[in-house]
This record gives structure tokens, C-alpha cells and sequence, in this order.
């Protein structure tokens, strides 16, 4: 199955991976971006892991990937991943304050 990253997961990841190199270094922003990214090929292969989301949109799916939840869509052959959030944050509020694209 392929994997597709929207708009708005890539800018997540950009904004993860500025958090951690400014906070941390490179080499571990591109470690957590790694171990997130290892996530979306197991999804590709096991769509159906994720526990349902449908609060925040039909046919929603989050599974974890360290302190992260990735919010993915499987449909025809591809999963999209739509966002990467942090699990310590209001996930409602991220999706209300960031629109899938």
C-alpha cells in the first residue's frame, strides 16, 4: 500500500523537526523524525492498526509513534497521512487550529 503525506503533516514535521534541532541537536530531530516516519511504512502495511478517530473526521484513524500520534486516512490503496500532533496537546484543538490538506 502506498503512503501519502499531506500538506499539513509535512508542516508538522517541519515544525517537529525545528523544535527538536533548536531545542536538542539535528542528529535528534532527525532520529524522531525517523522513528515517525518508520510508523508510516508499518501503516502501509497494517492500515488497520490505528484505533478509529471519527470525532475528527470519518473514516479517521491515530496511531502512536513515540510521543506522537499520526492522524491518517486509508482509502484505495493508499493510506494519507493528514497530521502529526504531540500527544500531550489538546488534539481537538490541533485540529481545529490546522486544516488536513
Amino acid at each position: 500500500m502506498d503512503c501519502r503525506i499531506s500538506k499539513s503533516a509535512e508542516r508538522d514535521l517541519d515544525d517537529i523537526f525545528s523544535y527538536w534541532a533548536n531545542r536538542a541537536s539535528v542528529e535528534v530531530a532527525e532520529r524522531i523524525l525517523s522513528g515517525i516516519q518508520e510508523r508510516f511504512a508499518l501503516l502501509a502495511i497494517q492500515p488497520r492498526m490505528g484505533r478509529k478517530c471519527d470525532d475528527f473526521g470519518p473514516g479517521l484513524r491515530c496511531f502512536p509513534a513515540g510521543d506522537y500520534l499520526v492522524y491518517y486516512r486509508k482509502s484505495r490503496g493508499t493510506i494519507s497521512v493528514l497530521h502529526v500532533f504531540h500527544g500531550a496537546r489538546d488534539q481537538e484543538r490541533a485540529f481545529r487550529l490546522s486544516k488536513p490538506q
